[in-house]
C-alpha cells in the first residue's frame, strides 16, 4: 500500500491488467530448483535435509520490485538471517543471483507475470522446506492477484515442523470481504498445524476495519504480534502496514527500520525454542 499513490497505482494496475501487459501465468511455484508448477503445492526430497537451528531470525520486507539500491539495504539487513521473505519480489536475474550466492533456497509464487517477470512473495533460508504451497488472490478492485506462500521448516528441539507464512495481502476489498477470507485461509492452516507458526508480510492494515478483523483473528489462532521498538513500520492513517505473528516460539527481540530503495521498511525478528 502507497499512501500517496495507491489510487494512481490502482488505475495503472487495472489498464495494465486489460491492456495484457500484465498477466497471469499458469507457474504458479517458482525456484530454483524446480521447473514452474501449475500445482499449488510441491512436496521438495530432503537429500541435503538441514533443520532450521532452534534459535534464529526472520526478515520480512516489501521489496517494491527492487526498484531502489535495494542490494546494499538487503544485504545489510539479511546478515546471519535463516529465514527471508520478501513480498513484491520480481524474478529478475539480479535478484535470483543474489539468493545463490549465500547459499539460499527459494520458492516464489507467480501472483502475475509483468515484462515476463514473476512478481509476487518469495520465501527463501538453508536447506529445503520439505512442504511448500502457494496461492493467488484477486484484488476485487483491479483482478491483479496478490499471493501468499505456506512453508514447512524441520526447526532443531520442535517436535513438529515450523509453519512460515508469507503473505501480500489485498488492497481494496469491498466492506474487507476479500480481505477476511485471504486470512480465513491461512487461518485455516495455522489451525490445522500444531507446531509453531509465524506468519509475516505486508497485511495492508490501513483502516480501523482492516485492524479490527487482523486482532480478532490473530486472537482466535492464538498468534501473538511482534512489535518493534522503537517502531518505525510504514504506516498509512496511523497504522502499520507490515508485521510479523508467531506462536509456539519465544520473542527474543524485533525490530524495524527505514529504507531508500522501498516504500516499506524491513521488519526482523530473533526467536527460539522454547527451552533452548
Amino acid at each position: 500500500m502507497r499512501s500517496s499513490t495507491g489510487t494512481r497505482a490502482t488505475a495503472l494496475a487495472a489498464a495494465l491488467l486489460l491492456a495484457g501487459c500484465i498477466e497471469v501465468p499458469a507457474g504458479l511455484l517458482h525456484s530454483d530448483r524446480f521447473a514452474p508448477s501449475a500445482g499449488e503445492c510441491l512436496y521438495p526430497g530432503l537429500n541435503d535435509f538441514r533443520a532450521l537451528p532452534a534459535r534464529f531470525s526472520l526478515l520480512s520486507w516489501n521489496i517494491y520490485k527492487q526498484q531502489g539500491d535495494w542490494q546494499a539495504e538487503l544485504a545489510r539487513w539479511a546478515e546471519e538471517t535463516e529465514l527471508l521473505l520478501l513480498q513484491e519480489a520480481s524474478g529478475e536475474p539480479a535478484l535470483y543471483q543474489w539468493l545463490s550466492e549465500r547459499d539460499l533456497h527459494w520458492f516464489q509464487v507467480a501472483a502475475f507475470s509483468w515484462r515476463e517477470r514473476p512478481n509476487g512473495v518469495l520465501t527463501a533460508a538453508p536447506g529445503d522446506v520439505t512442504q511448500v504451497c502457494a496461492q493467488r488472490v484477486a484484488e476485487p478492485a483491479t483482478r491483479v492477484p496478490k499471493s501468499l506462500l505456506f512453508s514447512r521448516y524441520p526447526l532443531e528441539g520442535a517436535a513438529e515442523q515450523l509453519l512460515v507464512v508469507n503473505l501480500h495481502a489485498v488492497n481494496f476489498s469491498l466492506r474487507g470481504r476479500t480481505y477476511q477470507a485471504q486470512l480465513d485461509r491461512i487461518g485455516k492452516e495455522v489451525a490445522e498445524h500444531g507446531g509453531p507458526v509465524i506468519v509475516a508480510g505486508d497485511f495492508n492494515r490501513w483502516n480501523a476495519r482492516r485492524n479490527r478483523m487482523l486482532n480478532d483473528w490473530a486472537r482466535a489462532q492464538g498468534l501473538t504480534e511482534a512489535v518493534p521498538e522503537p517502531d518505525v513500520r510504514t504506516r498509512f492513517l496511523g497504522y502499520a502496514l507490515d508485521g510479523i505473528f508467531y506462536r509456539g516460539l519465544e520473542l527474543e527481540w524485533v525490530d524495524s527500520a527505514r529504507s531508500e530503495a522501498s516504500d516499506h521498511g524491513p521488519l526482523r525478528a530473533g526467536f527460539r525454542m522454547p527451552g533452548h
